[in-house]
């Protein structure tokens, strides 16, 4: 079975969430898991217990695509040496500065 995606994983630690706050325990909360996710036991409860850990629901996360553009070979490994010394992903840093440019007025959608 695959991995839940980041959507999923937020649905899921909310809807945990949720119905811990309205008083069903644990066990019940991790059985409407199981259904409404279509997941197992296991899985349920390791969702409960990290919503047990919540002080507020997560935000929810947007899905990705891929996206696919051609760059500059100079550009590209320019980025690559920038997030090997960031630590952060190639996604991160294009989005990053997509949504500035797009902030700045760049975009008209």
């Amino acid at each position: 079975m695959p991995r839940a995606t980041e959507p999923e994983h937020a649905k899921r630690l909310n809807l945990a969430f949720g119905w811990l706050r309205q008083g069903l325990s644990a066990s019940e909360a991790a059985e409407r898991l199981v259904a409404a996710a279509a997941i197992s036991q296991r899985q349920a409860l390791r969702y409960v217990e990290q919503a047990r850990q919540l002080k507020s629901p997560v935000a929810a996360v947007e899905s990705k695509i891929v996206f696919t553009v051609k760059l500059p070979q100079a550009l590209v490994e320019r980025l690559h040496r920038y997030a090997e010394t960031t630590g952060e992903t190639l996604s991160e840093i294009v989005s990053r500065a997509l949504w500035a440019v797009l902030r700045r007025g760049g975009g008209h959608g």
